[in-house]
């Protein structure tokens, strides 16, 4: 298969530029099945259906139109698929790398020095798919009336939260900020940065009591407690309720996702603003039909049958990929490889917070961290549950990241029992008689640790590495518990220790550096520390050490600044302090991940970042996909 790489052309005022666009101008060419409505007057000709700058995408292969892309949904409520297959369409987009950001549905923009201020440019005659005017009015609608409105409970991009937006006319959009966030471009590239060109003012008003007096009771007649809930199920990016809600995306849904039916079907959108190298509009497939099965094992037999045209959702453990490899040829597909985005199978997290004064004190000695380190053999691991796929990795930027750096990545990852033995000596751990180490206060080193019952790898790898520290004289106590458990313990820092994923790898690290530094509910190694970044009014929170709170410092210079090589310095220096401070402990770099696709599918991705953050495969531009004839 061919790696995947679409281009994006925005045009400038360049000669060049200029005479591209002349000689696309005269030459759209639209999809059979729109020609004939064409024809017909049901549609207006492709020239007046596009905008007038429409946005040019190179295809690396130009497709043929026609055909249907078939693939599933997991029971009544996956819309995360439907988000990553054909809900990708923000104000800006992340690149194939995801290493910039680049046009979508704005064509360009601007932003202030201290990045409070966010203009945007959008296209002359873009339209949603019902083929009324696309306008700045639709998206300060969304950020004002919706997404800054406390009584709506659907996705609210913090980003955006206490923003304000003017539209000064239909094609310029005026973001104010309260405060610098030099990473608002980032927030609205990712998923839920869909959110503000998600709702037409036009047919979204209609749930909104400034809009509409009677919302609010509409909203209760038809079965909903708020108006806030009616618009989050009919226009919000959770639900897909309403398949009446006009698009901008390269599909309009048909079918109301409501469990009611067996398959959500998508039609062309004839109003979608991007076309191809040669012209053609986009998209080159007429239909999505997303099967609804409540099991992942159907997925698999629905794949291995050759009734899925592409996917890799649900299916991509290491356990499926024998099956679905010795079924290539009878189900007519080929396996496509994805890099996740996760930089770790497991990150171990000692609480640095513990109420526990022994074990507090025992957690923040950098050298037992170190000392447990080395004493994990990761080769066991890997082999016995990746099946050798993956190499020692602690919680670090991945290889393919511009922050990955190999001392930290590796430090420690060795296995070395008597080194770890000498380390525990040397801070003072004496062993008791039935040679499991003592606190100073006499108390043996038990220590306890919650694992949901549905994450099985985690119960698997902890299993392992109990073996490995008992034989250093450490205890580890491995409880399977519901996951509502697990998470209330570390809300409240009930937790002596944490395992979860390891995300952050790749380009999420700067929107979410969970690991490196105490910065949120998910750092469960320092979440009394982490207040003081995402919760300073709370009273539990606690002065962190000196070295967290530079790093709150740079993280802040970060977010102030409008340079992304600066951010990209100052995030640097973050790691620099996360590698000196050894915070969590890693397992393994997560092994390839994978997808199938159908033999007849052309543009299929290769090696495309698997993550949620940027949401696979949508940053590819899946309006591309299409079926060999």
């Amino acid at each position: 298969m061919k790696v995947r790489n679409v281009k994006i052309l925005a045009l400038s005022t360049s000669m060049a530029a200029l005479m591209s666009w002349s000689v696309l101008a005269d030459n759209y060419t639209e999809a059979p099945m729109l020609a004939a409505k064409s024809v017909a007057g049901e549609l207006p000709a492709v020239g007046k259906r596009l905008p007038k700058d429409p946005l040019i995408v190179v295809a690396p292969e130009v497709g043929s139109y026609g055909g249907t892309w078939r693939s599933a949904l997991k029971g009544t409520n996956d819309v995360g698929w439907i988000r990553r297959s054909s809900g990708y369409d923000p104000l800006v987009s992340f690149d194939f790398e995801w290493s910039e950001i680049i046009p979508n549905v704005a064509k360009s923009w601007e932003v202030n020095e201290d990045a409070t201020q966010y203009t945007f440019h959008l296209r002359e005659g873009h339209k949603w798919s019902d083929g009324t005017p696309f306008t700045s009015e639709d998206i300060v609608f969304a950020i004002n009336d919706v997404i800054n409105n406390s009584e709506y409970p659907g996705i609210r991009p913090k980003g955006l939260l206490g923003a304000t937006a003017d539209g000064p006319n239909p094609h310029t959009l005026i973001i104010n900020l309260p405060n610098p966030n030099g990473m608002l471009l980032y927030e609205l590239a990712s998923v839920d940065g869909t959110q503000v060109v998600q709702f037409q003012k036009n047919f979204c008003s209609q749930f909104h009591p400034l809009h509409n007096v009677n919302a609010t009771e509409s909203a209760t007649n038809s079965g909903f407690s708020s108006w806030g809930e009616a618009m989050m199920n009919n226009c919000g990016v959770v639900r897909n309720r309403n398949a009446k809600r006009p698009t901008l995306y390269a599909w309009k849904q048909i079918d109301n996702y409501d469990g009611l039916g067996t398959v959500v079907r998508f039609e062309r959108n004839p109003y979608y603003f991007k076309v191809d190298q040669k012209g053609n509009q986009l998209p080159y497939l007429d239909k999505l039909h997303m099967t609804q099965v409540e099991e992942v094992n159907s997925i698999v037999l629905m794949g291995i049958g050759g009734e899925i045209d592409m996917t890799n959702r649900h299916i991509d453990q290491v356990s499926n990929k024998p099956i679905f490899f010795d079924n290539t040829e009878k189900g007519g597909y080929q396996i496509y490889d994805t890099v996740p985005s996760n930089m770790n199978v497991g990150v171990i997290q000692f609480n640095l917070n513990a109420e526990d004064d022994g074990f507090r004190e025992l957690f923040q000695n950098k050298q037992f961290r170190i000392a447990l380190s080395h004493a994990i053999d990761r080769a066991d691991i890997i082999d016995a549950i990746y099946a050798g796929q993956g190499e020692p990795f602690q919680a670090a930027p991945r290889p393919e990241s511009p922050f990955y750096d190999e001392e930290l990545a590796k430090q420690y990852t060795e296995y070395d029992f008597e080194k770890a033995i000498k380390i525990l000596d040397d801070i003072g751990l004496e062993t008791g008689e039935d040679g499991i180490r003592l606190l100073p206060d006499g108390r043996p080193v038990h220590i306890r640790i919650d694992v949901a019952s549905d994450m099985g790898p985690f119960l698997d790898i902890l299993e392992l590495v109990k073996i490995h520290w008992l034989d250093v004289g450490i205890n580890l106590d491995v409880r399977k518990a519901e996951k509502s458990f697990v998470y209330d313990q570390k809300q409240n820092n009930k937790h002596l220790m944490h395992i979860w994923e390891g995300t952050s790898g790749a380009g999420d690290a700067l929107l979410d550096p969970r690991y490196y530094m105490p910065m949120s509910t998910e750092s469960a190694f320092a979440p009394l520390w982490a207040m003081n970044w995402h919760n300073p009014e709370n009273k539990l929170r606690q002065d962190p050490p000196e070295s967290v709170a530079k790093q709150f410092e740079l993280l802040e210079q970060v977010y102030a600044s409008s340079s992304q090589e600066k951010r990209i310095e100052l995030f640097k220096e973050i790691l620099k302090i996360s590698k000196e401070e050894f915070f969590a402990i890693g397992i393994s770099l997560p092994p390839k991940g994978f997808g199938i696709a159908t033999n007849e599918m052309g543009n299929v991705p290769q090696n495309q970042t698997q993550s949620w953050i940027y949401p696979t495969p949508g940053p590819m531009g899946t309006a591309v996909l299409f079926k060999r004839k």
